[in-house]
C-alpha cells in the first residue's frame, strides 16, 4: 500500500483553550461514509472501551454502523451490540490458554511483539473514515491514502515513553528502542491527534513533535443524582488498590479527624490497606453500579489523588453534585478549577490531603454549578465535539 501524505496542518481550535473553545456547532447529519474503529484491546468495558461504544453508536448514521477491529477482545463482559461489532481479532490472541476468560486475564498480552505487525497488516481499503483509538498499537493501522484517519489518543505508549512510570517497560526493555520508533513513524500518518486531555496533549507534543486537539471522554452525567441529601463529613474514594492511585495517604489522612471515608476497590494493596485502616475508613470491594451512584450522590466530598490521564470518575462526583479533591497534576488539571468545582493539592501526602479534606468540610459548595461544570464532559458533549473535528479534516484532506 502506499504511504499517506504527512498528515495535514489543521486550524483547529487550541487545545490550551480546551474549556473555553466556542461549543462546536450541533451535527446537521451523522458521518455516512463507511468506517472503522480500530482499538488495542477490549479486557472489560471500562473507560477506553466506553469511548469505543459511544462513537460506535453516536458518531454514525443509522443503519451504518462502523466495524471495529481489535487485537483481542473479551466479548462476554462487552454490551452485546459493541461485541457483535467486532469483525476482526488477532487468531493468536484466541488460542487456548492465551485468550482472555471473562475476568481471568489470560496471557494475551505476552504478544506484545506481534501487535504492531497485526495492526499493520489490517485491510482497512474498504473504508473512508478510520479511527484509531489507541493507547498502544492500534494507530498501526495503514488506511487507504484518500481516507480520513483520526486518532483518538489515550495516551502515546507508557513502557515505551514513560518508561520510569510502568512497569511492564522493565519487561520490555530490550525492545523499547524498537517501539519508540515504530511508534514515532506511526505517528506520522493519521490526519490529526485527539488527546483526551492537555496532559496528554503535552505529552503527543514531547513523544512525536506534533499537536493535538482536546477532545474530553464522555462520561455518563445523567446516572448521578446531584439533589440526594448528603451526608455531613462523608467522603468518598473510589479506584483500584495500586500504589500509584494513592490509597494509604487517603487513608492515613483521616486518621483522627472528624469525618469519615468509604473506600471501594480492589487490587494487590488491598490487604496491607485493611491492616492499617484507621477506625473512621471503611473498605468495600467493588459494588454494583447502582450502590456506586448513591454513594457518589450521598457523600460530601470525593478524592482522586493518583495522577491520571484524564479521570472519568472526578466528572462523575461533581455529575453527583460532590465537589472533589485532585491533584494538581495530569487529566485533574483539565476538570477541577481550584476554588470552584473543588481543591487541588500539589502533593499526594497525608498532611495535604488532611488539610484538603478539613477545608472542603467547612465550605459551601453550590451543587447545580458542580453539576453544570460536569455536563460539559457529557456523552453529547464528546460526540459534538468530536465530530466537529471530524468534518474540519474532509476539506483539508481533499484540498
Amino acid at each position: 500500500m502506499a504511504s499517506r501524505p504527512r498528515y495535514v496542518k489543521m486550524g483547529l481550535v487550541p487545545a490550551a483553550q480546551a474549556h473555553d473553545e466556542a461549543t462546536p456547532a450541533p451535527r446537521s447529519d451523522s458521518i455516512g461514509e463507511r468506517a472503522a474503529i480500530v482499538h488495542d484491546w477490549f479486557q472489560g468495558f471500562h473507560g477506553s472501551e466506553r469511548v469505543v461504544d459511544a462513537m460506535r453508536t453516536g458518531l454514525f448514521a443509522p443503519g451504518n454502523a462502523p466495524d471495529v477491529f481489535t487485537f483481542h477482545a473479551a466479548r462476554e463482559l462487552l454490551p452485546p451490540g459493541l461485541a457483535q461489532s467486532i469483525v476482526h481479532e488477532s487468531r493468536l490472541a484466541a488460542l487456548p490458554g492465551i485468550r482472555q476468560r471473562g475476568h481471568d486475564p489470560g496471557r494475551w498480552r505476552l504478544l506484545v511483539p506481534a501487535m504492531p505487525r497485526y495492526f499493520r497488516g489490517l485491510d482497512l481499503d474498504a473504508y473512508d473514515v478510520v479511527i484509531a483509538s489507541s493507547h498502544a498499537f492500534a494507530v498501526q493501522v495503514r488506511p487507504r491514502t484518500d481516507a480520513v484517519f483520526l486518532c483518538y489518543c489515550y495516551t502515546p505508549i507508557r513502557w515505551a515513553w514513560l518508561p520510569g512510570e510502568d512497569r511492564r517497560s522493565a519487561a520490555l526493555a530490550p525492545l523499547l528502542g524498537w517501539l519508540r520508533r515504530l511508534d514515532l513513524e506511526a505517528s506520522r500518518q493519521p490526519d490529526c491527534y485527539v488527546a483526551i486531555s492537555q496532559a496528554v496533549r503535552e505529552r503527543i507534543q514531547s513523544s512525536y513533535g506534533r499537536d493535538a486537539v482536546v477532545v474530553h471522554p464522555p462520561v455518563d452525567v445523567e446516572e448521578f443524582d446531584p439533589t440526594a441529601e448528603k451526608e455531613p463529613g462523608r467522603f468518598l474514594w473510589v479506584n483500584r488498590l495500586v500504589d500509584y492511585k494513592r490509597p494509604a495517604a487517603v487513608a492515613e489522612a483521616f486518621r483522627d479527624l472528624p469525618y469519615r471515608l468509604t473506600m471501594v476497590g480492589i487490587g494487590p494493596r488491598e490487604a496491607s490497606l485493611r491492616a492499617s485502616l484507621p477506625p473512621n475508613v471503611s473498605l468495600h470491594s467493588w459494588l454494583p453500579r447502582a450502590e456506586l451512584t448513591a454513594l457518589y450522590a450521598s457523600a460530601s466530598g470525593y478524592l482522586h489523588v493518583g495522577e491520571e490521564d484524564f479521570g472519568i470518575s472526578m466528572v462523575e462526583a461533581l455529575a453527583a453534585g460532590t465537589p472533589v479533591i485532585g491533584f494538581a497534576r495530569g487529566g485533574a488539571r483539565d476538570i477541577i478549577r481550584d476554588g470552584v468545582d473543588g481543591l487541588l493539592v500539589d502533593r499526594a501526602d497525608p498532611a495535604r490531603i488532611r488539610a484538603a479534606v478539613q477545608r472542603m468540610a467547612s465550605e459551601q459548595w453550590d451543587r447545580t454549578a458542580l453539576r453544570a461544570r460536569a455536563e460539559e464532559f457529557s456523552r453529547e458533549r464528546f460526540l459534538e465535539r468530536l465530530s466537529a473535528v471530524i468534518e474540519s479534516i474532509r476539506p483539508l484532506r481533499s484540498s
